[in-house]
């Protein structure tokens, strides 16, 4: 697993390997009603996949890289 901060108390670090079923859906409802909150660093329409891949190697990145399709 990669190195990082521990989690908060009453949670775990786990990969997608480690996901139970519907484990994906859950996260994905939680993120719409507001329970969780994603931060987003930056969103790059399409066309500027180099950028936003190459912003992202950069490990700088204090969020999430949106690609707009």
């Amino acid at each position: 697993m990669a190195d990082g901060p521990a989690p908060p108390p009453g949670v775990r670090r786990a990969g997608a390997l480690d996901a139970s079923p519907g484990a994906l859906e859950r996260i994905a409802d939680a993120i719409h009603s507001g329970e969780i909150t994603v931060p987003i660093a930056a969103a790059y329409p399409l066309e500027q996949l180099r950028e936003a891949v190459t912003r992202q190697a950069e490990r700088h990145v204090h969020g999430k890289i949106v690609i707009a399709l």
